[in-house]
């Protein structure tokens, strides 16, 4: 939420999990008055440092959200799923599935091919309990 810039950039980049807000949020290291200076190359602070570029290039954030208060319910529902400290377990949430339910298209997901590419999030949809599946990129 809000721009990061300078040697204060660092930080984010080394945490767990980084949160953006598309068109508010940005991380460089310097800014596109700078780069238009050095590199004669005209940028703005979204190619530069936002979140499209941060959760599909750099990888250096996570997940962007639309706005601050989207945000802030993702962050909340995300770390429902964490321990408070390193010293607890992970949450256990009560779930509807039975523990032993079949799950027969499990059988042709997978290819024969072991060569032919397939999507592995399908697999952990079918899998996770009530279907949940979070993926942090």
């Amino acid at each position: 939420m809000g721009p990061c810039a300078g040697g204060a950039v660092y930080s984010p980049a080394l945490t767990d999990f980084i949160f953006m807000v598309k068109n508010t949020s940005y991380m460089f290291v310097t800014g596109p008055d700078v780069v238009k200076t050095v590199t004669n190359e005209d940028i703005d602070m979204e190619g530069l440092g936002g979140a499209k570029v941060h959760t599909s290039k750099s990888g250096v954030a996570h997940f962007a959200l639309n706005n601050d208060v989207e945000l802030l319910q993702y962050v909340r529902n995300f770390y429902d799923f964490l321990p408070l400290n390193n010293k607890e377990k992970s949450p256990i949430k009560p779930t509807s599935d039975d523990p032993r339910r079949q799950i027969p298209v499990l059988d042709k997901i997978v290819p024969h091919n072991p060569n032919m590419p397939y999507d592995m999030r399908n697999i952990l949809k079918l899998v996770c309990d009530d279907l949940h599946f979070e993926e942090v990129a």
